[in-house]
């Protein structure tokens, strides 16, 4: 999931006085949308559909307090979960806070469609990549509980490594900048296959027996889900226990997450689980057992907990929040330019104590967290509908970032 792009300004009429015209009726109905205030969302859509003109959308916006733009925000998402809802199939979960208000928190659709069981704020989805920061965080705790060391090699708590990566660190694993080949790329059916069943011990198997990395560590930044598979097995050797032990005891038990666990842990008592498509546990008709860069299932009210905590420097402290917050190295880890920090996409501008967030995609989980100081802005996107819910998970975003977090 992305962030949706914004448009840049349309032509206007070459005629200066159809122009002016329209200059001055856009700035008499923006000064009507501010008088008129209770009607303020209603107006919102009348302006954009006579003008036509998405680049007026920011003045008119601009024109909405912070209590209009929360209504006119739970006004268009409420339509969708209706519709989500109605339609019984695959669905969508979205916690939104603003100014350190929990502004929204709604879901609509199915978990288990053949049993029927509805999506509610303790429903577990598959995290997907979105459970990197919690895998980045729980390395963090023990860095501060003087357990593990940033500049620690890899090899170190796991020897069984090749000698060809004794040079790679924690640090680089964090910032995806060790050069480890990811197990996720190129996969057709037959690497799909492959997959099937996979976990973090076969795979350090199979590196001891292909240890060729893409780039010598610390050169480069490439975006790898193996370098979190690494990191799931030093947090779990420094912890002395496996890594969803780790997270649970260190993490999950103590902020009181009750319906979040790591996929190789029991399933908590009552769980209600989002069921890939709302109908199966397999993804692309597998079951990926990799566990650090994915295999996080967690609520919308869990995370809703997680993010709040993090903010707080409750789940890490202050200083390194900021740091996990700010580009491991000054390189573009995807094409878009966006960059990396510790377990979190980071923008592609070098802004101090940016946002911070990552999305996540397997097969039918789509999910999303984000948080944006310089807005105050959190919010969370569960879903389990793939492309039949993608639509609505974009137009929720863009209404997120449209009215919370306007572009400079």
């Amino acid at each position: 999931m992305h962030p949706i792009n914004r448009h840049g300004p349309s032509s206007r009429s070459t005629s200066l006085w159809t122009e002016e015209r329209f200059i001055f009726d856009m700035k008499f109905l923006i000064r009507l949308l501010a008088a008129v205030r209770f009607l303020s969302s209603a107006l919102l859509g009348i302006v954009l559909a006579m003008t036509g003109q998405h680049v007026l959308a920011n003045e008119v916006i601009a024109a909405l307090n912070k209590q209009e733009r929360i209504a006119h925000f739970r006004d268009a998402t409420d339509k969708l979960m209706k519709q989500l809802h109605s339609r019984k199939g695959p669905g969508l979960a979205v916690w939104l806070e603003v100014d350190g208000e929990t502004v929204y928190n709604n879901w609509g659709g199915m978990a288990q469609r053949d049993k029927q069981i509805p999506i509610d704020s303790n429903t577990a989805f598959e995290l997907a990549s979105a459970s990197k920061p919690l895998t980045a965080a729980a390395a963090m705790q023990l860095v501060e509980a003087g357990m593990l060391g940033l500049d620690d090699t890899a090899i170190k708590w796991l020897p069984e490594l090749p000698p060809q990566w004794s040079k790679i660190t924690v640090r680089q694993l964090l910032t995806q900048s060790a050069g480890v080949p990811d197990y996720m790329n190129q996969i057709n059916s037959a690497r799909l296959k492959e997959l099937d069943g996979l976990t973090n011990q076969q795979l350090l198997k199979k590196w001891r027996d292909s240890p060729v990395l893409n780039f010598e560590p610390g050169s480069k930044v490439e975006y790898s889900n193996s370098n979190y598979v690494l990191l799931a097995e030093i947090i779990a050797r420094a912890c002395g226990s496996s890594y969803g032990e780790c997270l649970r005891k260190h993490m999950f038990e103590p902020l009181g997450m009750t319906h979040t666990r790591v996929d190789s842990e029991q399933p908590v008592q009552d769980e209600s689980l989002a069921l890939n498509y709302a109908a199966t546990v397999r993804t692309k008709g597998i079951q990926l057992k990799t566990e650090g860069p994915t295999g996080i299932y967690s609520s919308l009210g869990d995370m809703a907990i997680w993010l709040r905590a993090y903010r707080d420097g409750k789940v890490v402290n202050q200083r390194n929040a900021q740091t996990m917050a700010m580009p491991g190295m000054g390189m573009a880890a995807f094409e878009n330019g966006e960059k990396y920090g510790m377990g979190w996409v980071l923008a592609a501008d070098d802004t101090p104590a940016g946002a911070y967030s990552h999305p996540g995609q397997k097969d039918g989980y789509r999910t999303l967290i984000r948080g944006n100081p310089t807005h105050k802005v959190n919010y969370i996107i569960l879903s389990n509908g793939g492309d039949f819910v993608q639509p609505m998970t974009e137009e929720v975003q863009n209404q997120i970032q449209e009215l919370f977090e306007p572009a400079p």
